[in-house]
C-alpha cells in the first residue's frame, strides 16, 4: 500500500507552538514578551486559564480573526483549553477526536466528541474562511490519530526511557529486564499518581530510573508519593554512578524554573520519535505501519491544506517542550511522514 507522503509544516509553515509557548513563526510574541502584559510570573501548562490567555495574545498576533477551529484528541487538556478560550470571548468552535473513546456526549454545544476520524471534515469544513484560525494539537491529532496510530508515539517514548536506562545501568536490557522497567514505568505513569507526577514525562522517567536502581523500593516510594511532593523527593534521595549526574541535572532544572526538568530524556525522546517516521518499507502491512510508525493524519492534513487554500492561519499546539520536538535542521515538524488516509 502506497502512501502520500508529506510534512507538517507543509500545513503549519512555521506557525508552531511548544511547551514554552515561543512560536516558531518569529515574526508572533513569545511568552517573555507577553508574560509582563498579561500579569504572568510563571509558564502556564494546556490545563491553565493562563495558557489559553497566553494562547489568545499569539492568536491576535497572527491574523485579524472572527473564529477560532481547534481540533484535539483529549477530553483533558484540550478540551480545557477550547472552554478557557470561550471564556475569553474566543468564538470557538471544537472537536475532540479519539476513536477508543466511550463518551461521546458533549457537555458543551460549541464542542464535538467525534470517534470517527474519517467523519472529521463533516464537523468543519464549513466552518473555516479567511478570518478562521485552525488550532491543531500535534501529538496524538496531527500525527499518530487517538485511536488509530497512537501507539506509535508512546513506544517512540518508551523507546527512549529504555535507551536512557541502559546507558544508566550499563549495559543492554534483556527482554525480562525491559519487560520489567516497563511495567514499573506504567505503574509510576498512572493517574492514581498524577499528583505527584503533575503529568510530566521528565517526572515519570527520572522517577522510574530511581526505582528500577534499587534507591527507593517501589512500596517506599508510594508512601513518599502521598506525603511529599516531586521537588521534596529528589532534593532527598540518595543516588550513585551515572544516576547522580541525572539526578543532578533534574535538581538544577527546579531551582532553575525550566519547563524541561530532564533535558537528556527530551534529547533522546526526540531522537527515537524521528526514528519512527518514515522508516518502513511502501508495501508494510497497514496494521503494522499503524503500530510501528508514526504518520501524519490524513484527514487533518486535508482540512489544513483547506484552511490555507481558503486564506487561514493553521497553528500546530504542542504541550511537549521545545528540546523534544526540534534540533537545528531536525525537527518533527520537518521531517517527512507517510500520510494516512
Amino acid at each position: 500500500m502506497i502512501l502520500r507522503r508529506g510534512t507538517l509544516n507543509d500545513i503549519f509553515n512555521d506557525y508552531i507552538i511548544f511547551r514554552e509557548l515561543n512560536p516558531v513563526k518569529k515574526s508572533l510574541p513569545n511568552f517573555n514578551d507577553l508574560k509582563d502584559r498579561l500579569g504572568l510570573n510563571t509558564l502556564p501548562r494546556k490545563k491553565d486559564k493562563e495558557y489559553a490567555l497566553v494562547l489568545r495574545e499569539i492568536l491576535k498576533s497572527a491574523l485579524d480573526f472572527s473564529s477560532v477551529v481547534y481540533l484535539g484528541d483529549t477530553f483533558l487538556s484540550d478540551l480545557t483549553v477550547i472552554k478557557n478560550l470561550k471564556e475569553l470571548g474566543v468564538n470557538i468552535f471544537g472537536v475532540i477526536t479519539d476513536e477508543t473513546a466511550t463518551e461521546t456526549q458533549s457537555p458543551y454545544p460549541y464542542v464535538v466528541f467525534n470517534t470517527s476520524w474519517a467523519r472529521l471534515k463533516d464537523f468543519v469544513l464549513d466552518k473555516i474562511s479567511n478570518s478562521t484560525i485552525l488550532i491543531v494539537d500535534i501529538d496524538k491529532t496531527a500525527i499518530g490519530a487517538h485511536g488509530r496510530n497512537h501507539l506509535p508515539i508512546d513506544k517512540a517514548r518508551t523507546d527512549a526511557i529504555v535507551s536512557l536506562a541502559e546507558i544508566v545501568f550499563g549495559h543492554s536490557l534483556d527482554l525480562a529486564e525491559k519487560e520489567n522497567f516497563l511495567k514499573l514505568y506504567s505503574k509510576i505513569h498512572t493517574k492514581d499518581l498524577l499528583q505527584f507526577t503533575q503529568d510530566n514525562q521528565d517526572i515519570v522517567s527520572i522517577v522510574s530510573l530511581i526505582i528500577y536502581s534499587g534507591a527507593v523500593k517501589f512500596e517506599e516510594f508510594l508512601h513518599i508519593a502521598k506525603e511529599k511532593t516531586f521537588e521534596e523527593f529528589i532534593e532527598e534521595v540518595s543516588v550513585q554512578g551515572k544516576l547522580e549526574s541525572l539526578v543532578s541535572e533534574v535538581k538544577y532544572n527546579i531551582k532553575q524554573k525550566s519547563p524541561t526538568l530532564f533535558p537528556t530524556f527530551r534529547k533522546i525522546e526526540l531522537e527515537k520519535t524521528l526514528a519512527r517516521m518514515d522508516f518502513l518499507p511502501d508495501d508494510t502491512e497497514l496494521s503494522t505501519l499503524l503500530e510501528e510508525e508514526i504518520l501524519i493524519t490524513g484527514e487533518v492534513y486535508d482540512i489544513g491544506k483547506y484552511a490555507l487554500s481558503k486564506g487561514a492561519i493553521v497553528l500546530g499546539v504542542s504541550d511537549k517542550p521545545e528540546i523534544a520536538s526540534f534540533s537545528g535542521d531536525e525537527a518533527i515538524f520537518k521531517q517527512t511522514m507517510k500520510i494516512y488516509p
